[in-house]
C-alpha cells in the first residue's frame, strides 16, 4: 500500500519532470502538441509550410518546457502569435513589391508635373522594364519611323491613316479608344491636322530620349514614395493586435510556470518536513 509520503514524493517528481530528452521523444511531444492544438489546427494556410510551423512550435516547447495542458496551450498561443507576425511581414513585403511594380495613372501624372511636361506617353511605362540601352534604341527607331511619315508627306495624302503601317494604326486606335472610322475626326479635334500630330510624336520621342536619365530617376522616386501599402493604418492596427496577443500569451505562460514552480517548492518543503518528522 502506498503511503502518504510516497504519494507526495511521486507528485513532486512529476512536477519536476522536464519532459522528453531524446530526439524521438521530443518529436512525439511536438506531434502531440499539433495534434491536440486547440488553436493551431487551421492556422497554416495555403503557401505556408506546416513543417516550418512544427519546427517553430518544437523550438518553443524546448525553450519553455511546458508541463501540463494549460502550459502547452499557452506555448501554442505564443507560437501562433509569432507565426502570424511572420505572415504579416511577408504580406507587407509582398504588397510593397507589388506597389513598386505598378505605375498607375496618378503616379504618371505626378512624374509629368514634376518634369513640367504635359504627357510622357505610353512608351514611358516600358522604361523601367527594359535596360537603358535597348529602351533608347527602340525609342530612337520609333522616332525615326514617325520622322519618315513627315518625310514621305503622309499627312498630305487623302487618307493618312490608311498609309500608316498596321501596327501604328492599331496603336492609334488603342491609344484614342476609337474605331478606324473615327480616327480622322479625333486627330483633327486634338491636333488640328495630321502634320501637327506627327510633329507632336517626334517632339515627344525627342523629350523621352533627351531626358531619359532624369525621367528614370524621378519615376524611381515617385514609385518608392508610393511603395507602402495603401492600408497602412489597418496593417499597423493588426500589428498592434498581434503584439498584444504575443505579450499576453508570454505573460500568462510565465505566470503559470511561476505558479507551478511555487507549488513545487511548497511540495518539496512539505516533503522535507515530513521526512524530518519521520526521523524524529
Amino acid at each position: 500500500m502506498t503511503t502518504d509520503k510516497k504519494k507526495e514524493s511521486n507528485r513532486m517528481n512529476a512536477r519536476k519532470s522536464t519532459g522528453p530528452r531524446s530526439e524521438a521523444g521530443k518529436a512525439v511531444v511536438s506531434r502531440n502538441a499539433l495534434k491536440h492544438g486547440l488553436l493551431s489546427r487551421n492556422l497554416v494556410i495555403e503557401e505556408e509550410s506546416r513543417e516550418e510551423f512544427s519546427e517553430l512550435l518544437q523550438l518553443l516547447m524546448e525553450e519553455f518546457q511546458p508541463a501540463g495542458l494549460v502550459e502547452h496551450a499557452l506555448v501554442e498561443r505564443v507560437g501562433i502569435a509569432l507565426w502570424r507576425q511572420r505572415r504579416l511581414v511577408r504580406a507587407e513585403a509582398a504588397q510593397v513589391s507589388l506597389n513598386q511594380q505598378r505605375f498607375s495613372s496618378p503616379e504618371k501624372e505626378e512624374v509629368c508635373a514634376i518634369l513640367g511636361y504635359d504627357d510622357i506617353g505610353e512608351k514611358f511605362l516600358d522604361m523601367e522594364n527594359e535596360p537603358e540601352e535597348s529602351y533608347l534604341a527602340g525609342l530612337r527607331a520609333s522616332r525615326d519611323k514617325w520622322q519618315s511619315f513627315v518625310d514621305e508627306e503622309v499627312a498630305d495624302t487623302d487618307e493618312p491613316f490608311d498609309h500608316l503601317p498596321v501596327e501604328y494604326q492599331q496603336y492609334l486606335l488603342n491609344s484614342f479608344g476609337v474605331r478606324a472610322d473615327g480616327i480622322e475626326f479625333t486627330i483633327k479635334v486634338k491636333y488640328n491636322s495630321w502634320a501637327n500630330f506627327f510633329e507632336k510624336q517626334i517632339q515627344h520621342h525627342d523629350f523621352l530620349i533627351n531626358n531619359n536619365r532624369r525621367i528614370r530617376e524621378v519615376s524611381r522616386l515617385v514609385r518608392q514614395s508610393h511603395a507602402l501599402p495603401s492600408k497602412t493604418d489597418l496593417l499597423a492596427r493588426y500589428q498592434t493586435a498581434l503584439d498584444n496577443d504575443l505579450y499576453k500569451a508570454l505573460k500568462a505562460l510565465r505566470e503559470a510556470q511561476a505558479w507551478q514552480q511555487a507549488r513545487t517548492s511548497i511540495d518539496v518543503k512539505r516533503l522535507s518536513q515530513g521526512e524530518d518528522r519521520d526521523e524524529d
